[in-house]
């Protein structure tokens, strides 16, 4: 089972940690060759079973449900058609790399809407080494929208900022706030929601609703192509931290899917949904587990809305 993050408008606004990039954007891109990118393979990290516990814990969300529509891309642009029958989907989703220490890693991410047009969302530990304590946005850092089989149909871009939650930048993270907002780089003069579209963003939606996972899970075709599982999820059995997110069972992906959406209200054929809670880790017991956005998330990303 997968467990997930979500989002809620909370009233506590917490406190963030943010890191501007400063390496040149180009030495980012030209790292990733074709070659690099098909090679990366994330570990997956097993959370033993003495952590879970009988009990269930379910968050009690604050603050009014929301949602922030998505955005369509330029009609005009020739890379924002349509690629396959999965729709918006395909394009809005993508995988992310880096590279630390001569390590190659990867993870999954997506496109959400902001006045910018330049802004994703990923897991925290995509972008943030709690080990280390130091940002993986400074390693050779990018986001592949739509990567499929080492294509890169709507280009590479390179982050300019990233924002995460303070309790997230420590050596004992809470991993309720195992989320990130990056924001990307310009690309030949355009914003990457111009190519690609963005889903919608949704903040305090229901629980246990039928829910769609997408990601770029390196178990499954060597994350060379997109993946997803869906089903509706139960509240997290695991509890350590005070943990209050949700887990879905039965879904294959594995390491390499961090990061990537989970979306309610899903319509398969034109790939377009709400994006309320991300792929975080898997427990022992192979089940996905997510991160609710929550309202202290919305305090971060309102500012680009």
């Amino acid at each position: 089972m997968f467990l997930s993050i979500g989002i809620t408008l909370a009233q506590d606004s917490g406190s963030i940690s943010s890191n501007v990039v400063v390496r040149p954007r180009s030495i980012s891109v030209e790292f990733w060759t074709p070659e690099r990118m098909k090679a990366p393979k994330e570990p997956v990290v097993v959370l033993p079973t003495k952590n879970i516990n009988t009990g269930r814990s379910m968050s009690i969300l604050t603050g009014p449900q929301l949602t922030v529509p998505g955005q369509s891309p330029d009609v005009d642009s020739p890379l924002s058609r349509v690629l396959n029958t999965l729709g918006r989907q395909v394009a809005t989703t993508g995988r992310v790399f880096w590279s630390c220490n001569n390590v190659l890693s990867c993870c999954s991410g997506s496109v959400i809407p902001s006045t910018s047009g330049d802004l994703i969302v990923t897991a925290g530990h995509c972008v943030y080494d709690t080990t280390n304590l130091n940002w993986l946005t400074n390693c050779n850092w990018i986001f592949v929208p739509g990567y499929s089989q080492e294509a890169a149909p709507y280009g590479r871009w390179p982050a300019k900022q990233v924002t995460v939650m303070s309790s997230w930048t420590t050596s004992n993270p809470n991993p309720n706030y195992d989320v990130a907002f990056v924001t990307l780089s310009l690309v030949n003069g355009k914003h990457i929601s111009q190519l690609t579209g963005s889903q919608s963003l949704g903040f305090n939606q229901p629980r246990s609703k039928l829910t769609y996972a997408f990601g770029y899970p390196v178990n499954l075709a060597n994350g060379e192509i997109l993946q997803y599982c869906s089903g509706i999820p139960n509240a997290s059995r695991y509890t350590v931290n005070n943990y209050v997110g949700q887990g879905l069972s039965n879904c294959l992906m594995e390491g390499g899917c961090s990061g990537g959406p989970w979306l309610q209200q899903f319509n398969e054929t034109v790939g377009i949904g709400i994006i309320y809670s991300l792929n975080s880790f898997l427990d022992s017991l192979k089940i996905m587990h997510d991160r609710f956005i929550d309202g202290v998330h919305y305090n971060i990303t309102c500012r680009d809305f």
